[in-house]
């Protein structure tokens, strides 16, 4: 029998490996899996998929990296790139200012090490030298794997596991948690294989993470297989009732990133506005808070009260068991699926809720101005539009980006009153890059990537 560790450390990972029917997948193929998780305590969390082989175990997490800022700089510095100067400059997530002192020393000092043969072998090196990381060594004694999966690659929880890995001479799979981690910095591990979303993250891999073609394999986003399942779809009948909207009216979707929550809200209020001067009508909105920010949804209950076609929508509720807050439900994916289905569009910033759009074959907005004035750029929305990742997103030209109120009035019009689309091209290529495919078995691809690698 063969062992897989596989790291869960967040909420939406289990999302991503046992709702869409990965970790079951790898049952089925007769593999003992490990599950590495700091809810190892509470069973109860994963009592649908209780399996004689499916062990739970603690992912331990060192509190004291020796020199980490320093080597978090050098990581930053061997992929150096549009994103990281970006990161330099402004804190993309977030309103707080990266420290302006250290902007000329960063581009000094660490920028040129991509250019410096071996630099990304020898950080690793060095990383793996003074901070070893030998917590989860038991675990390698006590259970002898036959491969690791770490599915958050720059987790330090994560990065302990594959030290561990590599010192036991146990074979790693990585996959990165979402589309752009690769280019942000260097993962302290590099693995046998790296498993990646689509053509784009793929190019990054190679690109900022020295792997080899042969050393990456595209396997699609595994929470996307739940997209594929028609038979969850409500009715639009159904879905409004449950959300007390009118079915007849037209439904925007605005998905809040969460990263401006001091005035996100200012979006929907634009919307009513054009509502009020006969711009747009007959419509209501669905306002969806983030899940990974607490309190995201106060913003805006403030419309719940005072419109009837406004919904603050509080179906979705957090888990506060991980880092990341995700509801670990799996209503919380069913009823996202219906939200997008059913919204004639979804408007958000520069959020991957834009893919999960797309897949569902919903016309996505993307918001590209701040809707009050804003002196430093700072704290701009524009800032989210500098990283490469959502540059390629926009330019397949398969969504809309607003970039002032009438834009963005003028588009939701063309859209909701005329039925504007995308042609089909942007969006089959915005596919490929992002996503590889929309067939439901990105899933079943990971697990069979994994055992076949655990078996040999």
């Amino acid at each position: 029998m063969k062992t897989i560790f596989i790291t869960i450390s967040r909420g939406s990972l289990i999302r991503n490996f046992f709702h869409s029917g990965m970790v079951s997948y790898l049952l089925d193929a007769g593999m003992r899996v490990v599950v590495l998780t700091p809810s190892y305590g509470d069973p109860a969390l994963f009592k649908e998929y209780a399996h004689e082989r499916l062990i739970l175990e603690p992912l331990l997490k060192v509190k004291n990296i020796r020199f980490h800022e320093l080597m978090l700089e050098c990581f930053k510095g061997a992929v150096f790139n549009q994103t990281v100067h970006s990161q330099y400059l402004y804190r993309i997530v977030g309103t707080k200012r990266p420290n302006r002192l250290f902007y000329l020393p960063r581009l000094l000092f660490f920028a040129p090490l991509r250019f410096i043969p071996g630099a990304k072998s020898f950080l690793r090196w060095v990383d793996f030298k003074i901070n070893p990381q030998m917590e989860h060594d038991y675990l390698f004694e006590k259970y002898k794997p036959d491969l690791v999966f770490a599915t958050v690659c720059h987790e330090r929880s994560d990065i302990g596991v594959l030290k561990s890995a590599k010192r036991f001479s146990v074979k790693s799979v990585q996959m990165p948690k979402s589309w752009d981690n690769p280019s942000k910095l260097l993962f302290s591990v590099k693995s046998e294989l790296m498993l990646v979303w689509g053509e784009y993250m793929r190019e990054q891999a190679i690109k900022y993470q020295g792997y080899r073609e042969d050393e990456v394999s595209v396997v699609g986003i595994p929470q996307f297989d739940w997209y594929a399942r028609k038979e969850l779809l409500l009715s639009r009948e159904e879905f409004c009732r449950g959300l007390n909207l009118d079915p007849r009216k037209k439904i925007i979707l605005y998905g809040s990133s969460g990263v401006s929550p001091e005035y996100e809200a200012d979006y929907v209020s634009i919307v009513l506005d054009a509502v009020r001067d006969g711009k747009l009508s007959n419509l209501q909105i669905i306002a969806r808070p983030h899940l990974g920010y607490v309190g995201d949804e106060k913003q805006f209950e403030r419309f719940a009260q005072k419109h009837t076609n406004v919904i603050a929508d509080r179906t979705n509720q957090q888990d506060h068991r991980f880092k990341d807050h995700w509801d670990t439900s799996k209503n919380h994916i069913t009823h996202l699926f219906n939200s997008l289905h059913h919204a004639d569009v979804c408007v958000t910033i520069a959020s991957t809720l834009s893919l999960d759009a797309t897949a569902c074959g919903t016309p996505v907005v993307n918001i590209r101005f701040d809707a009050r004035e804003i002196s430093d750029f700072a704290y701009s929305i524009e800032r989210f539009y500098l990283p490469d990742f959502v540059r390629e997103l926009t330019e397949t030209g398969a969504t809309w980006v607003a970039k002032n109120k009438e834009d963005y009035i003028n588009i939701l019009h063309r859209i909701l009153e005329d039925g504007e689309k995308k042609n089909d091209a942007s969006r089959t290529f915005l596919i490929k890059q992002f996503m590889y495919a929309l067939d439901g078995k990105s899933a079943k691809r990971i697990a069979d990537v994994l055992a076949g690698m655990a078996r040999t």
